[in-house]
């Protein structure tokens, strides 16, 4: 079962799933793939690779010089696997700067199936009107997708902090 992640955007509350892994359509069709997806410096990029392999091997052909011919064929060969191995992180890249968050990775069949299988489980979470909402859990926060437990910031820890927590080691006692 394949793997989304979900963003949603500050202002709209609207979302979008991005899979994981290998983008086969990123790989098919390079530099049209980056344009549909609005890529547009991707998608440059990559109709100028295209360009300078084929003139490659187009003047190695004509000087007769088969490792020119030989590059410009290598060349080929790696731009689409390079497009596909990194489309789906140029897509997340381009949607956290409109302005989208990562608010989960899901295992789902379709984006469709992930995004509402996100949205149901917002619903479930959500407050009701009539009560405060729960306050933030407090501790530290490390990367975008967990929590750190050496520092007992999961949830439902009932762990004390250890004694030498908040201990400055630079300091004398």
């Amino acid at each position: 079962m394949p793997v989304f992640r979900i963003y949603q955007h500050n202002q709209k509350k609207n979302y979008q799933a991005v899979p994981v892994g290998f983008s086969l359509g990123a790989f098919l069709a390079s530099f049209l793939w980056a344009g549909a997806n609005s890529l547009w410096g991707k998608a440059f990029l990559l109709f100028l690779g295209f360009l300078l392999m084929g003139s490659a091997i187009g003047a190695g052909a004509y000087l007769n010089s088969p490792i020119l011919m030989l590059s410009g064929v290598a060349g080929l060969a790696l731009l689409p696997l390079w497009a596909g191995a990194q489309g789906q992180q140029w897509v997340c890249s381009h949607l956290e700067g409109q302005g989208y968050q990562l608010i989960k990775r899901i295992n789902s069949e379709s984006a469709t199936k992930a995004i509402q299988a996100v949205k149901r489980r917002e619903k479930a979470n959500a407050a009701p009107a009539g009560k405060a909402e729960p306050s933030q859990q407090k501790g530290a926060r490390f990367g975008k997708d967990f929590r750190d437990i050496r520092d007992n910031a999961a949830a439902n820890s009932n762990q004390p902090p250890p004694s030498d927590f908040n201990a400055r080691p630079w300091k004398r006692r």
